[in-house]
């Protein structure tokens, strides 16, 4: 019997990668995982442990480790490539690995070995050599953006830095490369209170980064949203209003939507266009935002709790109170859950949802969400739910009982907070009135 050709060697190797490929597509694990492993070992024993084939296998083997959450495996393998890349290939493959071992380690919470691994593949490279250019100039961009996120911004300028300088090209027509450690750059800056540098360098980019021939990317759309919020602290409400529609049409085109970002930037501009006098357009931003959390968060979570209060920040100085009981009634619920733990948030929920039903005259329903209220009171102890308790029986017309909760309230306010607070003001008007009707 004849031995196979290479080809046909490849071909059945090709064969065997694919189909595990396409058992892991459609989340048929176990049998990805056999043909995987089949096809190592098949390309160990006729290519060699040290092949470009056994390199590519290693690659979706990391992959497939990853999807099943397993973080020993995946960074095993990958730490194999690299080995397998300082015996066979170049400079440039080489780095290509080791930055794949270093995001493998950032993603599985490991800085320092992370860290270790950067400043390793920018030691192989020799800045002196053309060839070596491009992957340090990679390497630099990436231990930037690592740099960044780990909030050690002085830091991620100076390597953010040498990448630009690397490039050789004017700042004002930048490349992809070049725009991409702009925009990281300018993040850098940003946080290091250096606006003028940071400007310049982003707006350079923009226009390279947002060409409708580039797919959208979550990362830029990070950054136009940090961008929006410097703007908004500013007062330049249309800038920030721009960069956020940037940073949502980013964030919307990416391979793969962060539903939790795109949640905070449509947070962060609707806080923009109430400032700019838009309420309807931020209302609708924010039911927009607890859609995307809800897509990935329990109704308890912090985060879907902070846009529904502004929801209700907008409704109750608007005196939309119909808008808003449904709202505050999820957030009570919400803070029912076992893991809820912040007694002063369900005290703040239950008191805005009794004074919500105040105004809409449901008194039973009231009563019993401010009594709830008081029983997680702070420091201040309820003088906010006693104040509503007071409003109440006003409305209903029991003046007797409503002088009783002001007279408790306004001792607490002027206590807690100062005599002249509002609410102090709006208890003694309200005594006024009671007591000159009740003469």
């Amino acid at each position: 019997m004849s031995k196979p050709s290479k080809e046909a060697e490849l071909a059945e190797f090709k064969d065997r990668l694919a189909t595990a490929h396409e058992h892991r597509l459609a989340d048929r694990m176990e049998l990805a995982r056999g043909e995987y492993v089949q096809a190592l070992a098949f390309a160990e024993q006729h290519f060699g442990a040290d092949s470009p084939q056994v390199d590519e296998v290693c690659l979706e083997l990391a992959l497939f480790y990853s999807t099943v959450k397993e973080p020993a495996a995946e960074l095993a393998v990958l730490e194999r490539r690299v080995r397998i890349r300082k015996a066979q290939a170049g400079i440039p493959q080489i780095v290509e690995a080791l930055l794949d071992v270093a995001e493998c380690q950032k993603l599985q919470g490991r800085p320092g070995a992370a860290e270790r691994t950067y400043r390793e593949a920018m030691d192989v490279c020799d800045a002196t050599d053309e060839a070596h250019l491009p992957p340090l100039r990679m390497t630099l961009l990436y231990f930037g953006i690592f740099l960044n996120d780990s909030e050690r911004h002085e830091d991620a300028v100076q390597f953010l830095e040498s990448a630009f300088d690397s490039c050789k090209i004017p700042a004002e027509v930048p490349t992809l490369i070049a725009a991409r450690i702009s925009m990281h750059l300018g993040v850098a800056y940003l946080h290091l209170k250096r606006h003028a540098q940071a400007l310049k360098l982003i707006d350079a980019a923009t226009p390279v980064v947002t060409h409708r021939g580039q797919p959208g990317n979550t990362v830029f759309g990070k950054i136009f949203y940090y961008l929006g919020n410097y703007h908004q602290r500013e007062d330049r409400l249309l800038e920030a209003a721009r960069a956020y529609d940037l940073a949502l049409l980013q964030s919307r085109n990416a391979r793969h939507i962060n539903f939790r970002n795109m949640a905070y930037i449509q947070q962060a501009a609707a806080a923009n266009d109430l400032k700019r006098g838009r309420p309807r357009q931020a209302e609708e931003r924010l039911k927009v935002a607890v859609n995307f959390l809800c897509r990935t968060e329990e109704e308890h979570h912090p985060d879907v709790l902070s846009v529904k209060q502004d929801l209700v920040n907008i409704y109750i100085p608007a005196k939309q109170y119909a808008k808003a009981e449904p709202i505050l009634e999820e957030m009570v619920a919400a803070s029912n859950h076992p893991e809820f733990t912040d007694e002063r948030a369900k005290e703040r929920y239950l008191n805005n949802l009794g004074f919500v039903q105040v105004h809409l005259e449901e008194f039973p329903k009231a009563e019993a969400n401010l009594r709830r209220a008081l029983l997680s009171a702070g420091d201040d102890h309820g003088c906010y739910v006693i104040k509503n308790l007071g409003l109440m029986y006003q409305k209903m017309g029991y003046a007797e009982e409503a002088i009783r909760e002001y007279r408790k309230a306004l001792p607490l306010f002027e206590q807690h907070f100062s005599t002249d607070h509002p609410v102090a003001e709006f208890i003694r008007s309200a005594l006024s009135e009671l007591e000159g009707n009740s003469i």
